[in-house]
């Protein structure tokens, strides 16, 4: 074998096996460093890809930085579904809540862009749009149906829009009392507040 041919795998790997190193890859190098001291290289390295290839799917940080966070909120978004799973509409609102925030602290990407670093939390703000807020809804609405949520569709996705619009105003401004930044707070909130608007 020689030297060349001990390199990882680049000619070989499918497009879709490269996407998901490479944001494997920049979540780990945002995580660690930030947005503003992320390595486009070190990234492109770490993945097994050349630059060029990481380029054609990414042009620029900012749109590599948008692709990890919507990764992040879709893996995120499956986490809280299986956090639910087997509970009545009320008891998912609370776990889901309460899952959502053990994220936060526990995974060293979210806890980045939600708590630690004010330009991850700039860029990122953009995937909050409208049609953002529309597909979490719809999602977590379904879920909640699944768990036996009986209240008129309508009024379900607005109960359910009020609590993602909570959410994404938490993330965005955190609460800078640190009793307030537990998971266990955040269970109280939802079981007090919020669970109660779901039947």
């Amino acid at each position: 074998m020689t030297a060349g041919t001990s390199r990882k795998a680049r000619v070989t790997s499918s497009p879709p096996a490269q996407e998901a190193a490479i944001l494997a890859a920049a979540a780990n190098e945002f995580s660690t460093v930030g947005a503003r001291r992320a390595n486009i290289d070190e990234v492109a390295k770490a993945a097994g890809v050349s630059r060029s290839t990481l380029y054609r799917r990414f042009p620029n940080k900012d749109s590599l930085l948008l692709a990890v966070a919507n990764d992040a909120f879709e893996q995120g978004l499956a986490r809280l579904e299986d956090a639910t799973a087997g509970l009545g509409p009320s008891e998912a609102v609370v776990a889901a809540f309460t899952a959502g925030a053990e994220m936060v602290h526990t995974d060293p990407l979210l806890r980045r862009m939600v708590l630690e670093d004010v330009e991850l939390r700039t860029i990122t703000a953009a995937t909050m749009s409208g049609l953002f807020i529309e597909m979490v809804t719809a999602r977590v609405g379904g879920t909640l149906r699944r768990a036996g949520a009986e209240m008129p569709d309508d009024d379900l996705l607005q109960a359910v829009e009020l609590h993602v619009r909570l959410v994404i105003s938490f993330l965005e401004v955190p609460n800078t009392e640190p009793e307030k930044q537990t998971v266990e707070y955040a269970a109280h909130l939802a079981a007090t507040y919020l669970a109660p608007m779901i039947y």
